[in-house]
């Protein structure tokens, strides 16, 4: 049974996906989408596939040079390429993982908080949502416990996403070893969502369940979205267990058919000569992210930034006494679109800010925010 708060945080996400674009003049901090622009090699990669009239189907299953790459790029023990599929975005790859494992009555562990997609499709598919507590950055980012007791009450699949939407927050290699060994006691499945896996402020790339002994039983969800800024062309990739291979094939085949021809050429050329992209794309949120925190000062995440990762800024605006929706509308009316924190948990009183928005930009967006919190409270 739901309860009144969780029932109120999937009607706010899908609220959120119905939503319009913004107005003209508001800086838009509400949406995880890179303000890089593609870059110049993938934008001439795409217009030569469409020139050379490459517009057709590809393999359902993706272009065979693409899931040699991802199956490549992945750390740890590498997969079989039969087991790599080129999906309709990250999103299209989170969809099939939970749809395979997971069956009406049955029911999935999520983070809270967490990206709405997962809450979202597994209630449509009739599969109750159990939650646990989204940690910090290392050890504590998971709630093994918790994890336990869903395990136990009958849950089949454990999410994980790291870095994490909408906090930042990186996993140690050791708590991802250590829940491994307790998915697979339980006979259940990882699926680990993988979005932000290269943006890692500490240098390097975010662990993961595979590289921590867990290919046999994590599914692995990437996309080209947010480290090649990508967004607008779907494409993803979902590996998994050897075991899932048919079914997998089965869901992506009838759902999506393919993804776009395009996209999948783009994503070969992004994968073949852009190796450093992700370091790149992890100074720059690191530095916007240490200049957010010194504008908010009192309202910063008390978090350093070398512990996190991704691009988003979890804000804590209970202080206030005010709403998640009542802070977002009052930043709105001084031009900020954020993201109400109800998307993604059942508490009140958070905001999303994601940085992603030109330097001068997002420096006057955040000292908006800064004084649209001090008004608030009075300061």
């Amino acid at each position: 049974m739901q309860s009144g708060t969780e029932t109120d945080t999937a009607t706010a996400a899908v609220t959120r996906m119905m939503a319009g674009p913004v107005r003209a003049g508001e800086v838009d901090l509400s949406v995880g989408e890179p303000d890089q622009p593609l870059p110049a090699v993938l934008v001439e990669t795409a217009v030569r596939s469409l020139r050379d009239g490459r517009t057709g189907y590809t393999p359902k299953l993706g272009l065979p040079d693409l899931r040699d790459l991802v199956a490549a790029d992945l750390d740890g023990r590498r997969p079989p390429s039969d087991d790599v599929v080129v999906t309709v975005g990250g999103t299209g790859a989170v969809a099939v993982a939970l749809a395979a494992v997971c069956v009406p009555g049955g029911a999935v562990l999520v983070p809270d908080p967490a990206w709405p997609n997962y809450r979202v499709l597994a209630e449509r598919l009739g599969v109750a949502v159990l939650s646990y507590p989204q940690g910090e950055s290392g050890d504590a980012f998971l709630d093994l416990e918790t994890i336990e007791a869903g395990l136990r009450a009958g849950a089949r699949l454990v999410v994980v996403n790291s870095p994490s939407n909408p906090t930042g927050a990186v996993a140690s290699a050791a708590v991802l070893r250590r829940l491994v060994d307790l998915v697979r006691a339980h006979d259940a499945f990882i699926l680990s969502d993988e979005a932000y896996e290269s943006i890692v402020f500490a240098g390097g790339r975010a662990p993961t369940p595979r590289a921590a002994g867990g290919a046999d039983l994590t599914f692995t969800a990437r996309t080209f979205s947010k480290t090649y800024s990508m967004t607008g062309l779907r494409v993803g990739a979902l590996i998994s267990p050897p075991s899932f291979r048919v079914a997998v094939a089965a869901l992506h085949g009838t759902t999506a058919g393919c993804a776009p021809i395009t996209a999948q050429l783009t994503a070969i050329e992004a994968l073949r000569s852009l190796p450093d992209r992700g370091a790149e794309l992890s100074v720059i949120y690191r530095a916007r992210f240490g200049a957010a925190l010194r504008i908010l000062g009192p309202w910063a995440p008390p978090v350093p930034a070398a512990a996190l990762g991704g691009f988003y800024l979890w804000l804590d605006a209970r202080p206030t006494g005010r709403t998640s929706a009542e802070v977002c509308a009052a930043l709105r009316a001084r031009g900020v679109v954020a993201s109400s924190g109800q998307v993604y948990t059942p508490t009140d009183g958070f905001v999303r800010l994601a940085l992603t928005a030109p330097d001068a930009q997002l420096v006057n967006a955040i000292t908006v925010v800064r004084q649209e919190l001090d008004r608030l409270t009075g300061r």
